[in-house]
């Protein structure tokens, strides 16, 4: 009979997971005082953002957007200094040295997913983002739509997509948000819509 595969502790998992979430927050806290003492602009998206509208699940990592300008100061004033590159050349794969928390800086005019992506990043400051209670910026909840679902089609990434149908199910989303988006992002949306009506929960 072949030996049992020995799964790892379910509760100490939990456990690590709460410390990292500990860890997300005090690394995105220390993002924020040292980017304002440096002046330089930054605004979450990602799951982080996806937190603000209503949809939480977990993450390994911070994802920030920044400018051209933004990322050079933050590789002449924060690299070394608390932030390391994950892999030595890449300058937009950072890691919080003290907490080991990855940080993903994309630049604005960059196109969401690939080059082919209609949608661009716009800058930190623009109508795209907005402050919470605590002065950190994020993206709106059109806006990380748009991103979400350029990202899962012109990048191919399934799981974007799935995020945009949560957030969808979350928000109370219709057919009519479409007109929100623009337009070649408007027939996945509707796509995801329906998915998200057709779903059925398990009882």
């Amino acid at each position: 009979m072949a030996e049992a595969v020995r799964s790892p502790p379910l509760l100490a998992g939990l456990e690590r997971d709460a410390v990292h979430v500990e860890d997300l927050r005090n690394a995105l806290a220390d993002l924020q005082r040292r980017c304002e003492r440096e002046a330089i602009p930054f605004a979450v998206v990602g799951a982080l953002a996806m937190r603000q509208h209503g949809y939480v699940r977990f993450t390994e990592d911070i994802e920030v957007v920044t400018t051209p300008d933004g990322l050079s100061a933050i590789h002449e004033r924060l690299v070394g200094r608390g932030l390391a590159p994950r892999v030595p050349g890449l300058r937009k794969k950072l890691r919080d040295t003290a907490r080991q928390v990855s940080i993903d800086v994309l630049v604005s005019g960059e196109h969401a997913g690939s080059p082919e992506s209609p949608v661009v990043y716009p800058e930190p400051d623009a109508e795209a983002f907005v402050a919470s209670s605590d002065g950190v910026r994020y993206a709106t909840l059109d806006a990380l739509l748009a991103f979400k679902i350029a990202s899962g089609i012109w990048g191919r990434r399934p799981r974007d997509l799935a995020d945009v149908q949560e957030l969808i199910k979350a928000n109370r989303l219709a057919e009519a948000d479409a007109a929100r988006l623009p337009e070649p992002l408007r027939p996945r949306f509707l796509e995801l819509v329906v998915a998200s009506r057709l779903e059925r929960d398990i009882e």
